[in-house]
């Protein structure tokens, strides 16, 4: 078996394919590519053991043509050739590649010697709910750095899916206002979203049954799980502080608050908790570390029903959702006791505040 490629082409499809690889040495199959010509399709698949990424390109010329290799060393070999074309040729023990010269790939073998076949999970799929890939991208910049990195509360690091998309930690949560996909809500996790960042189609098709989720367009495939603990999710309290009313409201120049934060950040001190004050003039925010020892003020481009307020919030989590606004001008509400608002669009963010005992 033989087939052969642009190298272009191949290289390409390598880079997306290895995202889906987590190369897991405990668990050897994320450490395995398959590659498959069938029927001038050619799709590279990879996984983590729970997620399965396909990618495809049409119109390949060759005979059908199967073989999983080591994705390190296939891919790195790939990623380092300067010719036009590439073949690849399955012999009885290795798999040679003809590039700019000609090399030798071992190939993994299972526990009886003979050659590796991929899990293909995917099979005949219904149709499917169109989903926005530009709704992709917004969750992934906007939503997710809301999320928790730690395993205290394992629901928080997972996307919420319902009548809207949420992002929590407890601490801080982002909001997209509208329904995405799904009639039911569902949790989705970190792993399964990334992969769908490989997606290139501008409308994607999303399927799912009682426990698995598939992504599908013409050039890729993510195959995963809905995660369990939907039931514990708690939108209802989530629901009502991204829909809390606020009492007073500012517009501000997005990358120039990030510019004062960055500059106070100098003099935020190892024993401060990462605290610093906001206070709301009629003119614009005073921003000053705990100590006083840096203090600027940040000028309004808009101020509705101005209430003189001040409160600690965390710099590092404040600048965290500052940089998951899309918009050069974001718009704070505040005046309420423990937490704050910005609004983004459809992306709503609310930040806990320090309070006496937090602090």
């Amino acid at each position: 078996m033989k087939l052969s490629v642009k190298a272009g082409i191949l290289k390409e499809l390598v880079s997306r394919s290895i995202k889906g690889a987590s190369q897991n040495k405990l668990i050897p199959l994320t450490s395995l590519m398959a590659i498959q010509l069938k029927d001038g399709k050619l799709t590279l698949i990879t996984t983590d053991a729970s997620n399965y990424l396909y990618v495809a390109q049409d119109n390949v010329a060759g005979e059908d043509f199967y073989v999983v290799v080591h994705v390190e060393q296939f891919s790195k070999l790939i990623g380092k050739m300067t010719c036009d074309n590439i073949e690849l040729e399955l012999t009885k023990s290795v798999l040679v590649v003809k590039g700019n010269g000609e090399y030798k790939i071992e190939l993994p073998l299972d526990e009886n010697g003979d050659f590796i076949k991929f899990p293909d999970p995917v099979g005949e799929l219904d149709e499917g709910e169109d989903v926005d890939l530009v709704d992709i991208k917004t969750i992934l910049n906007s939503i997710k750095p809301a999320l928790a990195v730690t395993m205290e509360v394992p629901v928080y690091t997972r996307y919420y899916f319902g009548e809207r998309v949420v992002g929590t930690d407890s601490y801080k949560m982002a909001s997209l206002n509208r329904c995405v996909m799904g009639n039911e809500p569902l949790l989705i996790s970190p792993e399964t979203m990334e992969l769908l960042d490989v997606m290139t189609c501008e409308t994607i098709q999303f399927h799912q049954n009682d426990s698995v989720i598939i992504f599908t367009s013409p050039d890729c495939i993510v195959y995963g799980h809905k995660m369990d603990g939907v039931e514990d999710y708690p939108i209802d309290a989530i629901n009502e502080l991204v829909d809390e009313q606020f009492g007073s409201s500012c517009k501000i120049d997005r990358n120039a608050l990030l510019a004062v934060l960055d500059r106070i950040s100098l003099f935020v001190g190892q024993y401060d908790n990462k605290c610093i004050s906001l206070t709301f003039t009629e003119e614009g925010i005073n921003i000053s570390s705990k100590a006083s020892t840096g203090i600027e003020m940040i000028k309004y481009l808009e101020s509705d029903n101005f209430k003189p307020f001040t409160c600690n919030v965390d710099i590092v989590v404040f600048v965290q959702q500052l940089k998951a606004c899309a918009l050069d001008t974001v718009q704070i509400e505040y005046g309420n006791e423990n937490t704050l608002k910005w609004v983004d669009g459809d992306i709503t963010q609310v930040m806990a505040l320090f309070s006496e005992e937090t602090e």
